[in-house]
């Protein structure tokens, strides 16, 4: 690495680092404050805090580095370096590329954090902060989840299914281990899908009834294609699914999506989940570059960095508007989830690379 290289890192992260923690105070010091006057103790503050940070990073990160670019920038501008920097040989195409270089690095932080941190706060949140009375008795444990399966208790049985599909309301591979008030196993019902009907009404349709357990004799076993059952569950019961999917790495969630894909069931909301972790890394090598539109003025007199600042932040505030509007279209299945995931930062990265091209040519 050559002494310029050095210099246009070191002051790329040097503004990174600024950003990003100037960034996280600003957003989190009013929860931090909010905590203490709420009475907790410094433990639990500290405790919801870091919980909150793989989120929050996630958010901020691509931010950060737009930000850091602008700031290495306007730096290299008022002490002369860059112009000497360019005039002395180094291209900006080389210079270009340490940028996005560094990018690459916070992309493979920003995966990490979005795909394997942010799930594992997620789930922590879930057991040990947002635990109810209510969440304790029905939905006693989903521990098995990376295995495919989702289990519930209710008042006298188990249940476990496979998926739940919101649009039909219904429950894919549902089982049933109904018990005693002792505890006895009494029977067990299997089903293909379970269709919510009407009140406490479902009808299971395809399945296998095991009744008599605790009976002397041999269990009784009954086949049938559809038998309406009163359980305790509304649809509504089972809105937490999406929340336990956030609790999965990156690489699990892959695998549920690819589970539950044969069933039949609409999996674009879950598969825009999946992409958006990717798009979101991705976004740091893209709002990295957009600023590079100050590398061809390196006369810090011919270009204004107020007008550069507002500039990237209105770009970014119409970044994540056609964003969110692109995941809306993915999720309601109008557009493939690939495709709502990508298709706005591939557009940005585009708009970057005809920046260069276009700018080869330097103005001084």
């Amino acid at each position: 690495m050559t002494l310029l290289t050095r210099m246009i890192v070191k002051e790329w992260f040097k503004a990174l680092i600024g950003s990003l923690t100037a960034l996280l105070l600003l957003v989190t010091t009013a929860d931090i404050i909010n905590g203490f006057l709420q009475g907790k103790d410094a433990m639990r503050v500290l405790l919801e805090w870091s919980l909150k940070m793989p989120d929050l990073s996630g958010k901020i990160l691509p931010v950060t580095c737009l930000l850091a670019t602008l700031f290495a920038l306007n730096r290299l501008k008022t002490h002369n370096e860059l112009i000497a920097t360019l005039a002395a040989g180094y291209s900006t195409l080389r210079a270009n590329l340490i940028i996005a270089s560094c990018a690459l690095l916070m992309v493979v932080m920003q995966f990490i954090n979005l795909g394997f941190l942010e799930p594992y706060a997620n789930k922590v949140k879930r057991q040990e902060i947002t635990k109810s009375q209510r969440s304790e008795g029905k939905y006693l444990t989903r521990s098995a989840i990376e295995g495919g399966q989702f289990w519930f208790k209710s008042q006298n049985y188990f249940a476990t299914f496979l998926s739940f599909d919101k649009k039909a309301a219904s429950l894919i591979k549902i089982r049933f281990y109904f018990f005693s008030p002792d505890g006895h196993a009494t029977k067990i019902l299997a089903a293909e899908r379970a269709v919510f009907e009407s009140g406490h009404t479902w009808r299971l349709e395809n399945g296998k009834e095991i009744a008599d357990l605790e009976g002397p004799r041999f269990p009784l076993t009954a086949e049938f294609k559809a038998l309406n059952v009163i359980l305790q569950e509304t649809p509504a019961d089972f809105s937490e699914f999406e929340a336990d999917l956030t609790t999965l790495p990156w690489f699990s969630l892959r695998d549920f999506i690819l589970k539950i894909a044969p069933t039949g069931i609409n999996t674009s909301e879950y598969q825009v989940l999946l992409h958006q972790k990717v798009a979101l890394s991705f976004l740091c090598l893209v709002f990295a570059l957009v600023p590079m539109g100050g590398l061809y003025k390196p006369n810090r007199r011919n270009d204004s960095f107020g007008k550069n600042v507002a500039f990237a932040l209105v770009l970014t505030v119409i970044f994540w508007l056609l964003f969110s509007g692109s995941l809306t279209y993915g999720q309601s299945g109008k557009i493939p989830a690939w495709l709502a995931a990508y298709i706005v930062p591939g557009l940005f990265f585009l708009q970057s690379v005809w920046g260069f091209l276009r700018n080869r040519k330097l103005s001084f």
